[in-house]
């Protein structure tokens, strides 16, 4: 086969061509090397990163007119002529590269309007230059194509472009279609301890993209640190919000994050306690805005841990993390305010799985409380229960069936007990009942009419006894009552009240009661001489009853 040859004459002529235009060459290789970094058309209605410079100015997405679309950004209140849409770039560009900005402005009302472009730089040592990139003179009824270069300093630490008027002048402007060209930043540069949306900074490496925010110097020294061997020093602080600050640029709205960090300030000239803020700063519907993560009183010589937890809101951009001492309001700050201090071990993560597996945790801690409170309570029941089935075989096996009143056994252990603790007779009474005319009635009516008796008789008692003492049924149709009161009238009339309801068959109760009595029984009571003694009372009343009911009476009784 034969091979492809140039001819001397060909080679020549592209030689030529090359000389003569130089440029045509590269001119691709130079519009690729311009990488559109941002690109603002506000037509998401969203502000898209852009925010009040200085908040001294109100920016507001508006459809009243636009270069292209339908949307762009007015911008009014303005304090200061400084103030307009500003966005900080700190993050798009690379430090030492030449970047290009593109952007249309027009004036809202007034005819002819000097709008500027400006940027906003601080370097390593907190120092702030202004540099304005240009300006266009703008009207109120056209766009204005406003355009320059910027080269980024090698110093750079932080990174502003911001639109302006004149100083004095006040009037209102739209900006739209804003575009940024530069070197695209490679994502290799990335801090290591960035992990997606979570953050760890020990400051091992460096600054770790840490910032000065405003006139502030930070620098990493290895001679105090809370953990490993380097910590983040802060110093020559003018004001009382001059911090160090780092943008977290991967932070998503929305999600509950943890904040840490570790600070600490020593100091002779410094008092023994201050507090200090963890702070964020970010864009929220073209305002700066800040909020206040923790604050905690901090005491010299000693690493304290700054945390919280926060939700930053939907729509939030340009989110910045920083350190200070607390806001100082209507006073000029003083040494403490304006203090050095270090931070270590900075951090920030989704807490949403963590504050997901903590109510995982409090659910299962619950769960099982309630469970062991349900199985403390069934154990409960059951002794209960077993105690009450115990106590009812108990009173079952002291209680008569027939009448409900305690039966003989009871009485006998009751009169134990007062006998060999005799003075718990002094304050008793002892009544003896006896059911009248039962031979008369079995013979006559029948033994169930005499069970009746017998049965209509502890009634009386239980009713009239009560809770003031116990009624036992110590024979056939015998009753003893031991109270704490003497209740003879009472159960005299109760009986009387009984019996004149009659109900088949004659109804009486013979009744008697004795107590202690120091004339008879001395200084130590007697059961068995009280118990006489309301025997023969009983029989009294027996026979006292007979003399009016001797239809009723019989021999044997």
């Amino acid at each position: 086969m034969k091979k492809a040859t140039i001819s001397p004459l060909l080679a020549l002529f592209l030689y030529v061509l090359i000389s003569l235009f130089p440029n045509t060459v590269y001119a691709e290789e130079e519009t690729t090397e311009q990488t559109l970094l941002s690109y603002s058309d506000f037509e998401s209605d969203s502000y898209q990163g852009w925010n009040a410079f200085g908040n001294k100015s109100v920016i507001s997405i508006t459809n009243n007119t636009s270069y292209y679309g339908i949307r762009c950004v007015e911008t009014n209140s303005r304090e200061e002529s400084w103030s307009g849409p500003a966005m900080n770039i700190a993050n798009l560009v690379i430090a030492g590269t030449e970047i290009k900005f593109e952007a249309y402005v027009k004036s809202v009302s007034t005819p002819e309007l000097n709008i500027i472009m400006s940027v906003k730089s601080i370097n390593t040592k907190g120092t702030e230059n202004y540099t304005t990139i240009n300006s266009v003179t703008a009207n109120n009824s056209d766009w204005q194509l406003i355009e320059g270069t910027y080269l980024v300093p090698e110093d750079m630490t932080d990174l502003t472009v911001y639109f302006q008027t004149d100083e004095g002048n006040l009037d209102d402007f739209y900006v739209d279609d804003i575009k940024i060209f530069g070197e695209s930043k490679n994502n290799d540069d990335d801090d290591v301890n960035n992990n997606g949306d979570s953050y760890d900074f020990d400051f091992e490496s460096g600054l770790e993209k840490w910032l000065p925010r405003g006139k502030v110097s930070i620098l990493t020294v290895n001679d105090c640190s809370y953990s490993g061997e380097s910590s983040l020093y802060v110093s020559g602080r003018k004001e009382f919000w001059n911090a160090p600050t780092v943008h977290l640029d991967n932070i998503r709205t929305g999600v509950s994050y943890n904040f840490s960090a570790y600070v600490m300030y020593n100091g002779v000239e410094y008092e023994d306690n201050h507090i200090f803020s963890l702070k964020l700063q970010y864009n929220l519907n073209g305002s700066e805005t800040y909020s206040d993560v923790n604050s905690k009183m901090l005491h010299k010589g000693t690493w304290s841990k700054l945390e919280g937890n926060f939700i930053i809101p939907e729509g939030a951009e340009n989110i910045f993390l920083y350190v200070q001492t607390a806001d100082v309001i209507n006073s000029l700050p003083d040494k403490n305010d304006l203090m050095s201090f270090y931070v270590d071990n900075v951090v920030v993560f989704d807490s949403t799985a963590i504050n997901r597996q903590e109510l995982i945790h409090t659910v299962i801690i619950i769960a099982v409380s309630l469970a062991l409170l349900a199985l403390l309570a069934f154990v409960i029941y059951k002794i209960v229960k077993k105690s009450n089935q115990t106590k009812k075989l108990l009173l079952s096996a002291s209680m008569d069936a027939m009448t409900k009143t305690f039966n003989r056994n009871t009485y006998e252990e009751r009169i134990k007990v007062l006998e060999s603790y005799p003075e718990k007779c002094i304050k008793l009474y002892i009544t003896v009942c006896d059911v009248n005319f039962l031979k008369y009635i079995n013979d006559n009516y029948g033994h169930e009419a005499g069970d009746k008796a017998i049965i209509r008789c502890a009634e009386v008692l239980n009713k009239t006894v009560g809770k003031k003492g116990k009624v036992y049924r110590t024979g056939g149709d015998e009753f003893m009552c031991i109270t704490k009161s003497d209740l003879t009238n009472d159960i005299k009339t109760e009986f009387s009240i009984e019996a004149s309801h009659y109900k088949g068959y004659p109804f009486s109760v013979a009744v008697g009661t004795a107590h202690y009595d120091k004339a008879i029984d001395f200084d130590e009571p007697d059961v068995k001489a009280i118990l006489t003694r309301s025997d023969k009372e009983m029989y009294k009343h027996k026979q006292e009853i007979k003399k009016f009911t001797k239809e009723f009476s019989q021999d044997t009784e």
